[in-house]
């Protein structure tokens, strides 16, 4: 039986997390994943290869990618119970100052952070907290892109802080949309106290 995973269009990591899937589901003996730029046909490639389930061939057509895999060996574990097995408060504060990743370009930034938030959700172990300071609190109001991707987080269970200073300087207080207003002192005793920050 074949599957076919059509991930042309879609940004990182989904045609990774759509492969994952697809593996550990099962139920076909060959993989056949359709991408459309070599960021993703690499990234799949990789993934496969750190699985111990290589691809079998790599077809090019004109920068679209088809990416086969034969004799498909299904990942062990169902990912959906392993994530309801594990409590949220097993990972890690993250710690959030602005609306992009990175410097360069701005508009590559958001996409970035937008593609991060949604990895957060993939991850079998949450964050335990996100906490949101100078334009970082943007991610956090009405109509952002990544408000569903936080929305989510919070119903695991991840709690979500986010600077009341900072919303009342850009003028969006009003609009928060996830996560609860908090305040200087809170958000220092998580970046003091909490067992792993990471800053993004």
């Amino acid at each position: 039986m074949k599957k076919v995973i059509d991930a042309r269009k879609m940004d990182c990591p989904k045609p990774v997390l759509l492969t994952k899937k697809a593996l550990e589901a099962g139920g076909f003996s060959q993989l056949e994943i359709l991408v459309d730029n070599k960021a993703a046909r690499d990234n799949v490639i990789s993934f496969l290869e750190k699985k111990e389930s290589p691809a079998s061939r790599i077809i090019d057509n004109d920068g679209d990618f088809t990416i086969y895999l034969d004799n498909v060996k299904p990942l062990p574990g169902n990912p959906q119970t392993d994530i309801e097995q594990l409590h949220p408060l097993s990972g890690k504060t993250v710690f959030i100052s602005s609306e992009s990743i990175g410097d360069g370009s701005e508009e590559l930034g958001k996409k970035l952070m937008k593609a991060f938030t949604f990895s957060l959700n993939e991850l079998q172990v949450k964050p335990q907290c996100l906490l949101f300071m100078n334009a970082g609190v943007k991610l956090c109001i009405e109509k952002a892109d990544t408000l569903a991707n936080l929305k989510k987080l919070a119903e695991y269970g991840t709690e979500i802080l986010v600077c009341g200073t900072c919303l009342d300087y850009f003028g969006i207080s009003n609009k928060l949309a996830v996560g609860k207003i908090s305040n200087m002192y809170d958000i220092a005793t998580h970046l003091l106290t909490d067992k792993g920050v990471i800053k993004i």
